[in-house]
Parts: structure tokens; C-alpha cells; sequence
């Protein structure tokens, strides 16, 4: 089978990216097993963090034309974008900001190039993006306007998915107040993400997913006494998606919907908003939780948790969530399907 590379980047700098992307990837590892891996990175950070863990990982420094030329299975391209004594363990750091916001640039741009067939990002911190003059409200968006200005093509279907356990969820909408909730949701949003849903997880692995939609109303709507979205526009998208081809299982109200998931009964949760997924898979098992960044020409995927500045630097962060991300990114990339 192909074996595809996998490039991994090591984070926001101040986090516990660099600690997680050691233990990862230290001797014994099987995950190399799965796929060239190319770390991306300042040695720097990355000599702080083996420090800290008290391993070394075996990697060889490449340039980025010789990423798949190499014979090692790890190969690390330096950056050299960020002195670790500017982002100390546990603060937001504008340097680290500007080193991750490059560093997205660099992976794409190596992406177009044909170094590597996907990525794997260790936790970035979305205020340190912000604060280094980057206007998104997460990663994602940089990553679509990177691959807008190279000019690589992006899917009609976009967006976020999240994991746990073997449990897929996406979201409708999401990073916006619920009070403009009725400005966002739409039937032409609710089949795209019904779509991303199934696309994503056919990539991989899961044939003919089952797809399970959430109300977006207490009780389904009662029938139109409780909200009237439920008959205008999420029955019409399933019906539709059917029609298309999909397994829909059915609409469940969202009270219920993830004791239904849980017990097996779906390979995939639509929901309508951010919240009505994340509360319950965050509660399931947060630190096993992964993000995948869907409609991208490259798989790009990452642990649900974030930049964990309380225990950055003490050799206490979990790699699972990481690796579980990397094993789904690895799977995609040896599909080619996005």
C-alpha cells in the first residue's frame, strides 16, 4: 500500500505541542509504520521539549526537496522562526502567534509543491494567532487562505469535524452567537455539512456512514410548536439526502440525540450549532477528542484540546488525542481523499 508523508508541526511554541510530537514519535513508535513523517519546526523548541520528557527523538534534517528523497522515516525541516526564550512555557506569546501563522504558510506551500500528502498539527493557540496581526477566528481560516492564495482548490464543502472514540460529529454552524443562529442555518448548509459528514468519513475507512442529524429545536419542534426549522428545513435536507444517496438514521432531538450516538447506533452526529456536539463529546472523553479540517485539497487534522498552558512544560500532557489524529490523517492521506 502507498505510503504516504505526513507532515507534522510542532505547535504553538509556549504549549505542550512540542512535548506531545516527542512522545509521539519516540523510539518504539508504530506510528511510522503508517507514514513518512516530516516534523516541522525550530529545533529549538524541539530540543527544549526532549528535555523536558527526557527523550531524543531519531530524526534526520532535511531540506524541504528532500523530504521524500530521505530514507528515514523521520525527517524534521527547520524552521528557525522561534527562539523558545520568547515564547516561555504557559504564556500566550505573540512570537509563537507569528511562528504558527508562517509555519501554515510554509506546509501548504509544501503541500502545492508535492513534498507531502498531509498534515498534522500539534495545538495552536487562536489568541496568539490573533495577536500577531492574523484577523481569523481559528487556524482554519488561515489555512483556506493560504490554499486561496496558492491557488489550490477547496471544496464547496467546508468545515470542521470532531472524534471520539470512533464517533464523528459536525456542525452546521459554528463559531457565531446564538442569537444570530437564524441569520446562518440554512437548507443549503445543513446538505453541505450532511455531505462533508459523509465524505470525511469515507476517507477514513467508514463505508456508507451512518449519519445521524440533531434537531435544532427542544422535542424536535413539536411539530411546529416549538420552532418551525424542523419541518422547514432539516426534514426537507434529509429527505433530500436520501434522495442523493446517503444513510440518513434519522433526526433525534438534541437532548437525546448522543444517547442514541453513543450506543452505536450512527457513525456520524450533524448538529446544528457549535454547542450542541462539543458539550457532549467533551464530556465523553475531551482528552481523546480529535479535530478534523474538512474540504481542504490535503488532509488536515488535529487533537480537539488546545494549547494546555497549565501544564506546558511538565512532562504531564497525554499524546492520544494526537495520536488518534495522526492515525485518521495517515488513513486519508493513503486514501488521496480529502
Amino acid at each position: 500500500m502507498f505510503k504516504p508523508v505526513v507532515c507534522v508541526l510542532l505547535g504553538d511554541a509556549s504549549g505542550v505541542g512540542s512535548e506531545i510530537v516527542v512522545k509521539a514519535f519516540s523510539e518504539g513508535t508504530a506510528l511510522l509504520d503508517e507514514a513518512k513523517v516530516v516534523l516541522l519546526g525550530d529545533v529549538r523548541v524541539l530540543a527544549r521539549a526532549e528535555q523536558v520528557v527526557g527523550r531524543k527523538l531519531a530524526y534526520e534534517l532535511v531540506s524541504p526537496e528532500d523530504i521524500r528523497e530521505s530514507k528515514k522515516a523521520l525527517v524534521m525541516v527547520d524552521t528557525g522562526n522561534i527562539d523558545p526564550a520568547k515564547a516561555p512555557y504557559g504564556k500566550v506569546s505573540l512570537a509563537a502567534g507569528t511562528a504558527v501563522a508562517a509555519d501554515i504558510k510554509t506546509v501548504c506551500g509544501f503541500y502545492m509543491k508535492g513534498y507531502i500528502d498531509g498534515i498534522c498539527f500539534a495545538p495552536f493557540n487562536k489568541e496568539a494567532i490573533r495577536r500577531a496581526g492574523n484577523d481569523v477566528a481559528s487556524e482554519l481560516e488561515l489555512f483556506r487562505l493560504n490554499c486561496e492564495k496558492l491557488n489550490l482548490p477547496l471544496d464547496g464543502e467546508f468545515g470542521e469535524l470532531n472524534v471520539v472514540d470512533g464517533l464523528w460529529t459536525t456542525r452546521v454552524t459554528s463559531h457565531i452567537p446564538l442569537t444570530r443562529l437564524g441569520d446562518y442555518l440554512t437548507f443549503e448548509k445543513i446538505m453541505s455539512t450532511i455531505r462533508l459528514a459523509d465524505k470525511s468519513c469515507r476517507a477514513a475507512g467508514i463505508e456508507n456512514p451512518r449519519i445521524m442529524v440533531a434537531a435544532l429545536n427542544p422535542h424536535c419542534g413539536e411539530g411546529g410548536l416549538c420552532g418551525d426549522e424542523e419541518q422547514t428545513m432539516i426534514k426537507p435536507a434529509m429527505e433530500k439526502a436520501r434522495e442523493e444517496g446517503y444513510q440518513i438514521v434519522g433526526m433525534y432531538s438534541p437532548d437525546t440525540i448522543f444517547v442514541h450516538a453513543f450506543q452505536g447506533e450512527a457513525d456520524v452526529v450533524v448538529t446544528m450549532y457549535h454547542d450542541q456536539g462539543q458539550i457532549a463529546l467533551k464530556l465523553k472523553e475531551f482528552s481523546r477528542a480529535v479535530t478534523i479540517l474538512a474540504g481542504f485539497p490535503m488532509p488536515v487534522g488535529t487533537p480537539a484540546h488546545g494549547t494546555a498552558h497549565d501544564i506546558a512544560g511538565t512532562n504531564k500532557v497525554s499524546e492520544s488525542a494526537f495520536v488518534t489524529a495522526f492515525e485518521i490523517i495517515a488513513r486519508q492521506s493513503a486514501n488521496g481523499i480529502k
